[in-house]
């Protein structure tokens, strides 16, 4: 019984270990940087923003694009897809990282799409 226990223990750990590695890279940056990250240390960690605008309420609006095509889309056979991850991060009027969101796009066909969510792209749901 305490074998069982042991086991089953040890594979919930690794369940939980193996979600873990699934998570994007910027996502598990942008979970650690919210609401103590400066608009610099962003900058450092995920490069230049697509876009940046301001929002009516003033607060810095950073859009990033993060673009990956389908294994084996290059081959005639395959049908052709790349996925596109926005981030949307929202920074207070002192520079500090408040909220982000995060939306994935499957753009089957479309190899390059001008942005994430164009006509063509089918929101997925992000992890």
């Amino acid at each position: 019984m305490v074998l069982m226990r042991s086991l089953l223990g040890i594979g919930l750990a690794l369940i939980v270990i193996g979600c873990a590695l699934i998570v994007a890279k910027e996502s598990r940056y942008l979970q650690s940087a919210q609401d103590r990250a400066t608009q610099e240390e962003v900058k450092l960690q995920l490069g230049a923003p697509k876009l940046t605008t301001t929002t009516p309420a003033g607060e810095s609006l950073w859009v990033y694009e993060v673009r990956e095509i389908e294994p084996g889309s290059q081959n005639t056979w395959a049908s052709a897809g790349s996925w596109c991850d926005e981030y949307r991060l929202t920074f207070d009027s002192q520079g500090v990282l408040r909220r982000w969101t995060h939306k994935s796009y499957f753009h089957g066909g479309e190899l390059m799409p001008v942005s994430c969510n164009s006509t063509m792209g089918v929101e997925k749901p992000a992890l």
